[in-house]
């Protein structure tokens, strides 16, 4: 009896303690939701509106747009940085100070545009003082405004590369999110533009609104197409299961949407410039098949150079390939930005400011968003004649960092290689294109240009293993 008492005795305290214990609290799904899926998507979700916003905004090239974009992309940016998970991303970035120099570089020698230099005399238009480097204060401004859209952009791009958790799923949300530009450029292929049109009067394939020409949607496009590609190869090279299956889907469809806008764009250098990526990411994923893949790519190139002769008596509306005509055309193009750079060779006239100032040679622009359209058609040259040397220095400087920031998503052997590899190619294809064309001049397209490099560097960002054990090391180093 007095063992049985014993042990209801100690029993008792015990049931007392359990029952003045508080309950575990039930866990909030909404909340485990939100820490878990949708606060880590926020932001990319949030991106990708935003790009494709601009793109319907008439590739946000009208100087309201113009403001308007770099605005929204810098508030982004800002309200992004608050999360602590992205401030983690950024914290693992290596070799941005490099960018960060070049930008300021760049900015540096806009802002000295403004000043009244007397052996660089320019003009006084509206509120620009006497002898002011550049001819028009107003167009300057948007030129420096217009370039904040692209660092938003370019950081965001590293912060989603950087984040573990969201670096191969992020690239094929984004493609996701351009679906739509898919729908309406075919929408505006087939009424707009058609094969009869063509044949009578013998002009090339037009898309006007929102990506102003077939060369500058194709580009794009093909950019799109080099990102799909990557995030497949990636997700085929190093994850199994059907957890990925659907971001392995995703890239395909984007990829072969990409291309097919790509074929329907007719644009020749787009076909090229896409042909390359896929040829140079054969010979750089796969070396033991290069004989293989050089002869494999030698027949598909010289394929198309058939194609494109024969377009007549194929019945496709291409123009044939004429070199003699191509090459006069575009040095025609050239000249007036190569007579600017030699008249102001320092400073040149001022950013932003090519379209004002080559109208006594040219007709002047019916109406602000045709400011866009008259360049040079070639990047090296606009930014030669409205920055001069000093800010093709700047530029080439900002352009090197750049190159360096991006080249560390190849450093590491890994899933991100594929996808860092396609993304670099795929801003060499744009920058190539740019030297004939005027991509680079639409906000959307340098845009997302910056973001595929910035994604590209971030791949190649410090492990949270690395980064802890450096700050253990510096707390204790402290005490």
């Amino acid at each position: 009896m007095k063992q049985e008492q014993s042990k209801n005795s100690a029993i008792e305290p015990a049931a007392t303690k359990a029952a003045m214990r508080p309950m575990p609290k039930r866990p909030n799904e909404f909340a485990q939701l939100w820490q878990d899926v949708l606060k880590p998507w926020i932001w990319p979700l949030l991106t990708v509106v935003l790009f494709i916003w601009a793109v319907f905004r008439q590739g946000a090239e009208t100087p309201f747009d113009t403001a308007l974009f770099s605005a929204l992309s810098a508030g982004l940016l800002c309200l992004a940085v608050l999360d602590n998970e992205n401030r983690k991303a950024l914290s693992r970035l290596v070799d941005w100070r490099w960018p960060a120099l070049g930008l300021v570089a760049v900015w540096a020698v806009m802002a000295l545009q403004f000043l009244p230099i007397p052996f660089l005399s320019g003009g006084s238009w509206i509120w620009a003082k006497s002898n002011m480097v550049t001819v028009d204060p107003d167009l300057t401004l948007r030129a420096m405004v217009g370039l904040g859209s692209a660092v938003a952009f370019f950081i965001l791009g590293a912060i989603f590369g950087a984040d573990r958790n969201r670096r191969e799923l992020v690239l094929a949300l984004l493609a996701l999110g351009l679906l739509p530009i898919f729908f309406q450029s075919f929408d505006t292929y087939i009424t707009k533009v058609s094969l009869f049109e063509y044949q009578a009067q013998k002009t090339g394939p037009r898309m006007e609104g929102t990506f102003l020409n077939a060369n500058t949607f194709a580009i794009l496009m093909t950019m799109i197409f080099a990102g799909g590609l990557g995030v497949f190869l990636s997700e085929t090279r190093h994850f199994k299961g059907r957890d990925r299956a659907w971001v392995q889907l995703a890239a395909i469809v984007v990829t072969v949407g990409a291309a097919i806008c790509v074929y329907f764009s007719m644009s020749r250098a787009a076909w090229l410039l896409a042909f390359g990526i896929v040829f140079a990411l054969a010979l750089l994923l796969r070396p033991s098949l290069r004989l293989q893949t050089t002869v494999f790519g030698t027949l598909v190139f010289l394929t198309m150079l058939i194609v494109w002769n024969s377009a007549e008596q194929l019945g496709l509306p291409i123009r044939p390939l004429n070199f003699q005509d191509g090459i006069d055309g575009r040095l025609a193009d050239w000249r007036p930005g190569l007579d600017l750079t030699l008249q102001r060779p320092w400073l040149g006239w001022g950013a932003g400011t090519f379209a004002r100032v080559i109208e006594p040679v040219r007709e002047a622009p019916i109406a602000a968003s045709s400011l866009i359209v008259i360049t040079p058609q070639n990047s090296l040259l606009l930014i030669s004649s409205e920055t001069g040397l000093i800010g093709l220095i700047a530029w080439s400087f900002l352009a090197a960092g750049i190159v360096k920031f991006a080249a560390n998503g190849l450093r590491i052997r890994s899933a991100s290689v594929p996808i860092a590899t396609a993304l670099i190619l795929a801003a060499i294809a744009t920058f190539l294109q740019s030297l004939f064309d005027f991509p680079m001049s639409i906000p959307v397209i340098s845009a997302l240009w910056a973001f595929l490099l910035g994604y590209a560097g971030g791949l190649g960002s410090k492990s949270r293993r690395r980064s802890a054990a450096r700050s253990k090391a510096r707390m204790a180093v402290t005490r």
